[in-house]
């Protein structure tokens, strides 16, 4: 996901709006453990799709051998 740096930007003003600044820490920091959260997820998904596709070519060069 790419956001430009105005898409950025509204998302802040917004968030000014919505959330008290003493808030914003505590919102930045929860925010930021749910986005590591978020790419290890995608992470594990990746590594098992990986791992799967790697797993069905080692059946497929086998099966060539044969």
């Amino acid at each position: 996901m790419n956001f430009s740096i105005s898409e950025i930007i509204v998302i802040l003003l917004i968030a000014l709006l919505v959330i008290k600044p003493e808030q914003l820490p505590e919102v930045a920091h929860t925010l930021g453990r749910f986005a590591q959260s978020i790419r290890r997820m995608f992470s594990r998904v990746k590594n098992e799709v990986n791992g799967f596709i790697d797993s069905v070519d080692q059946l497929d060069e086998r099966k060539r051998e044969q």
